[in-house]
């Protein structure tokens, strides 16, 4: 019963991680720096209604900074938790290979005509990189097409390169999130009267990502000398996210209370982009293309039987 408890939270966890930027994505969020902050009011205000529902525990700050020293949980089936791994790390790769449309768009431009109205009602029709009519000025259309493409190059391999390192450090964080909790949970000697259950510690985990939401968004509105990028359009819908992702993670504690994080950890981390992608196809219709599709169908198709697999290390001993 356990287990299915904890797949089923698994399952909530999943939807609402792939879903919370649904209401944010078509504001601009500038540079997020307004939307984490309240992101995480709707966090805490979420963490207070749970640990109302807990009788108000003791407040644990412990779980608020971390320590490590957790005791192994190891699944049933070491092979089919390995192997679902492999699945689903795949599957991220895979989901790495898919473009939007915005690349394709970029793409497509090259080559084509463009048609441009001037003031005294004419019209004038251009190739984009394909010359003009004299031999000297091609050379120079040439050589700024030269120079503007190179630009946009390095702007984008830079873009990317902060991106990978960014989600590189986000992993890491995000994979030690729970190491307070469960290590309080696997050593009562050392915490006497500690509850053994996720949920009581949800309202000091929230707590703490409200303190560093607020510390971030301060030091960052000093950092823009009091200016900065506000969009007030964004403040709903980024609470919204917010209760969303709370929802997700306090999913991921009960999870992590009826199965293990060597189960929980590769289902919840992985399944959310299956979702998004779900959402990126049927709603918002930001991948389109024959061989975009069939990449995105063989990416799910792969991360779900990963998931699975891991999932069913649990329970099948093998």
């Amino acid at each position: 019963m356990s287990a299915l408890m904890g797949l089923g939270a698994c399952g909530v966890s999943v939807l609402f991680f792939g879903s919370m930027f649904v209401p944010i994505k078509k504001f601009d969020a500038g540079d997020g720096l307004f939307v984490q902050w309240v992101m995480s009011g709707a966090i805490v205000l979420v963490g207070w209604i749970c640990w109302g529902l807990r009788s108000f525990p003791g407040f644990y700050p412990l779980a608020i900074f971390g320590l490590f020293g957790m005791k192994a949980h190891p699944p049933a089936s070491s092979i089919l938790n390995y192997l679902g791994l492999a699945l689903v790390l795949t599957g991220g790769f895979l989901f790495s290979r898919v473009k939007g449309n915005a690349d394709e768009t970029e793409d497509d431009t090259a080559g084509k005509r463009i048609t441009l109205h001037l003031t005294n009602g004419e019209c004038e029709k251009l190739n984009v990189g394909d010359g003009s009519d004299d031999e000297e000025s091609g050379k120079d259309k040439t050589a700024e097409d030269t120079t503007i493409e190179g630009v946009e190059a390095k702007r984008k391999a830079s873009g990317r390169g902060l991106g990978i390192v960014l989600a590189l450090i986000s992993g890491c964080f995000y994979g030690l999130t729970f190491v307070p909790v469960i290590y309080m949970q696997d050593n009562p000697e050392n915490f006497p009267g500690a509850p053994v259950d996720g949920l009581s510690y949800v309202f000091s985990h929230y707590f703490g990502i409200f303190i560093s939401g607020t510390a971030l968004f301060l030091g960052y509105a000093i950092f823009k000398k009091n200016k900065p990028i506000i969009n007030p359009e964004i403040t709903l819908p980024s609470f919204a996210g917010g209760l969303m992702w709370a929802i997700a993670q306090s999913s991921f504690f009960i999870a992590n209370d009826n199965l293990s994080q060597a189960v929980t950890f590769p289902i919840i981390t992985t399944l959310p982009g299956c979702v998004a992608s779900l959402w990126s196809i049927l709603y918002f219709r930001e991948i389109k293309g024959q061989r975009n599709l069939t990449t995105m169908a063989v990416a799910i198709a792969v991360t779900l039987t990963g998931a699975s697999l891991v999932g069913l290390s649990k329970i099948v001993n093998l």
